[in-house]
C-alpha cells in the first residue's frame, strides 16, 4: 500500500513540475521584462527539480525500472507538449497572417511607409505577429537599418513572412512599387488559408474515424455481439446435454 501511494504521489509531483514551466506564448512579453525572464528560468528550474525528485521517489518506491520508465515518460510528455504548442503557434500565425496583410495594405494605401505601418499596427494584431513587429521596431530604434531589421519577420513568423520581407527590402533598396506587390501577397495569403481550410475539412472524416473505431465499435461488440454469442453457446451447451 505504501509503495502504491508513493508511486502515485511521485507521478503527481512530476506532472505538477512539468506544468510549472512557462508557455511559449509568454516569450514575447518576457523579451522586454528581465524580471519575468528570471522568474521563467526559476520556474523551469523548479519544474526540472520536481520532475527529478519524482523520478527518484518512483525509483525508490517501485525499483530502478519504474523510475527509468517514469523519467522517460516525463521527457516524452514534455517533448510532445512542446511539439503540440509549436503546431498551435504556427497554425495561429497562418490563420491570422492574411488579416495582418490586409491591415498592412490598408495602411500603406493610406500613405504610410512600411516602418510607420508596423509602428501603427503594434498591439492591434495577433500576439505572435505583434511580437515580430515589436522586435523589428526595436531593432530600428536601436540603430539598425530597416532592411536589416526586416529579418525579424521570418525569424518570428517563419517562412510564411519571407516573401513580405523580401518585397519590403526591394521596395526600400530599389524603389519598387509596393502597393501592387502587397495586394498580390494578400491575395496569395488568403488563397493559402482557404486551401488549408479545405485540407482540414477533408481530414475531418479520418480524424472522426479514430474514436469510432476505438470507442464505438468495441462497445458495440461488447454490448451486442458478445451477449448474443454467449446466449448462442449456452443454447448449444444445453442441447448437447
Amino acid at each position: 500500500m505504501i509503495i502504491e501511494v508513493a508511486g502515485l504521489g511521485s507521478v503527481l509531483v512530476i506532472l505538477v513540475g512539468l506544468r510549472l514551466s512557462p508557455r511559449p506564448a509568454r516569450i514575447a512579453a518576457m523579451a522586454t521584462a528581465p524580471d519575468r525572464i528570471k522568474r521563467s528560468r526559476n520556474g523551469r528550474a523548479g519544474a526540472i527539480a520536481a520532475a527529478a525528485l519524482g523520478v527518484v521517489a518512483v525509483a525508490i518506491a517501485g525499483g530502478v525500472f519504474a523510475g527509468a520508465a517514469c523519467g522517460i515518460g516525463a521527457v516524452l510528455h514534455r517533448r510532445v507538449a512542446l511539439i503540440r504548442r509549436d503546431r498551435r503557434r504556427r497554425r495561429s500565425i497562418a490563420d491570422h497572417y492574411p488579416d495582418f496583410l490586409d491591415l498592412v495594405v490598408l495602411t500603406v494605401h493610406a500613405g504610410c511607409n512600411p516602418l510607420q505601418t508596423f509602428r501603427s499596427l503594434a498591439g492591434a494584431v495577433e500576439p505572435q505577429i505583434d511580437a515580430a513587429l515589436a522586435d523589428l521596431v526595436q531593432r530600428v530604434d536601436r540603430g539598425a537599418r530597416f532592411v536589416e531589421a526586416l529579418s525579424a519577420l521570418p525569424e518570428h513568423l517563419g517562412p510564411i513572412a519571407r516573401s513580405l520581407a523580401d518585397s519590403l527590402a526591394l521596395a526600400d533598396r530599389h524603389g519598387v512599387p509596393l502597393a501592387a506587390t502587397l495586394d498580390r501577397l494578400s491575395a496569395e495569403a488568403h488563397s493559402h488559408r482557404r486551401r488549408n481550410a479545405d485540407t482540414a475539412a477533408r481530414q475531418l472524416p479520418v480524424k472522426l474515424s479514430f474514436p469510432l473505431v476505438t470507442c464505438t465499435l468495441p462497445s458495440f461488440v461488447l454490448l451486442t455481439i458478445v451477449p448474443l454469442m454467449a446466449g448462442t453457446f449456452s443454447s448449444l451447451r444445453s442441447l448437447t446435454r
